[in-house]
């Protein structure tokens, strides 16, 4: 089921608009959190570091994806069996 559901939520991110006003939110949140170390790295250090933090924000959104997903699903379930 594991693979369903990341195979599910890389066909939606695959699917999903660029301007996509939540996406350019956290992309937004993420650059203001990093601006104060901007100011104290070289420029490379610095893209280094922003991507990394990129990065994770990714892997967070697809594992809560899939947590959320699952949630979903055992809540469906046990609504159907009350």
């Amino acid at each position: 089921m594991e693979n369903m559901i990341r195979k599910l939520y890389c066909n939606l991110i695959q699917e999903e608009d660029p301007a996509d006003k939540g996406s350019r939110e956290m992309k937004q949140e993420i650059l203001n959190l990093l601006k104060e170390e901007g100011q104290f790295l070289e420029k490379k250090e610095y893209e280094k570091y922003r991507d990394k933090a990129f990065q994770a924000a990714a892997i967070a959104e697809e594992y809560g994806f899939e947590k959320g997903f699952r949630f979903a699903f055992q809540l469906l379930v046990t609504c159907f069996k009350e």
